[in-house]
């Protein structure tokens, strides 16, 4: 019996030892940097092989100046309209597998490739850009922290106006695994227990990245520079989403609200302290991500934590693109966006997808 209790523990040892050598290790937590890259990172990659930068901007702020060696995928490209609500507005969904495979193959970009989007510095077309190829299993794509106007503005960078023609891949990109970052408007509605006041279910968070007036469903007295304080009241008219019959102002009851403006961005400071002005945006300052422990701190505030599941949304599913982005890179595991957001919501049935108006930030009330 001892002999075997003895056999029985060398090889738990053995095995144990293995284990060890072969780098059996625990996975580290997801940091920023694995979703955003600064300026100087880029700037010290840029001549890599099998490294493409994106500008995600229309193609005439392309020609005017970009950063050298960037080929242009306009910000349309990786959105495509789905549902017409109106004339002028649709639900703006991701690409399909086939979609996306003609862009990336028709502008060079393989599996392989290294891809970092950009746009101007708080835009949420750069993050989308790159939210949709990890959508797909793009594992190497990033967005540049504080964009255009960080490299130009805030860094003094090389601009350059000759436009860059990207040559198309020999074969089609071949997509390797679809990772789910994105839920659709029943996904949604699942998590809102309508039979129990619109409370959400237990273990999900619903988080609304708008504007106060975007949120409350009319215009109000607080602006996107006071986030979090003021009373938010009619001041004028009741906001008109828009002129679609059966379209509704509001927000998705018991939603989490973040001001996207304001709430992860902050101006980034020179070294004398002081803000850097952009060239490409009037009466605006070069906005960058607020540091990991702000960030932390803000979504901990409102009850957004990393056991919980977190759902996303805006009115097109841009700047929660980007929410989501922040979110898996400060390593919370269970993050989605969902694209069709408010332009797809406020059009739908109200007994399956219910609105509400009015103030209530923190989520404990409709």
């Amino acid at each position: 019996m001892k002999r075997q209790l003895g056999l029985i523990l060398s090889t738990f040892l053995i095995l144990t030892i293995a284990l060890a050598a072969s780098g059996c290790k625990k996975k580290q937590a997801a940091v920023l940097s694995d979703y955003f890259k600064s300026t100087d990172w880029v700037a010290q990659h840029e001549s890599d092989a099998d490294f493409v930068i994106v500008d995600t901007r229309p193609a005439t702020a392309y020609a005017a100046g970009h950063i050298p060696g960037a080929i242009n995928i306009p910000r349309n490209t990786f959105y495509f309209a789905r549902t017409q609500i109106d004339n002028e507005t649709f639900a703006y969904d991701i690409p399909t597998a086939a979609e996306l495979v003609d862009i990336l193959t028709n502008n060079g970009i393989t599996p392989d490739t290294t891809v970092v989007s950009y746009d101007t510095d708080t835009s949420s077309y750069g993050g989308r850009s790159t939210w949709v190829l990890r959508v797909y299993g793009h594992g190497k794509s990033y967005t540049i922290d504080g964009g255009a106007d960080k490299w130009k503005d805030a860094d003094g960078k090389a601009w350059e106006a000759t436009p860059v023609i990207p040559t198309k891949s020999t074969k089609p990109y071949e997509i390797a695994g679809y990772f789910n970052h994105r839920i659709n408007k029943a996904d949604l509605a699942a998590v809102i227990d309508t039979a129990n006041g619109n409370h959400t279910v237990a273990g999900y968070v619903i988080s609304d990245v708008r504007t106060p007036s975007e949120y409350t469903g009319f215009a109000t007295t607080v602006t996107s520079g006071d986030p979090s304080t003021g009373v938010w009241d009619v001041s004028t008219t009741p906001f008109i989403y828009n002129t679609t019959p059966g379209a509704r102002p509001g927000h998705i009851p018991y939603g989490k609200f973040s001001d996207y403006g304001t709430a992860v961005y902050t101006d980034y400071l020179n070294a004398s302290g002081n803000p850097v002005p952009s060239t490409l945006q009037k009466d605006h300052n070069v906005q960058v991500l607020k540091s990991e422990a702000d960030l932390r701190a803000h979504f901990e505030s409102l009850g957004i934590t990393s056991d919980k599941i977190i759902y996303n949304f805006c009115e097109g599913g841009f700047r929660s693109g980007v929410y989501t982005l922040i979110l898996l890179g400060l390593g919370y595991p269970e993050v989605y966006n969902y694209d069709g957001s408010w332009n797809e919501w406020s059009i739908q049935d109200p007994d399956l997808y219910p609105v509400a108006t009015g103030d209530s930030r923190d989520g404990t009330k409709p």
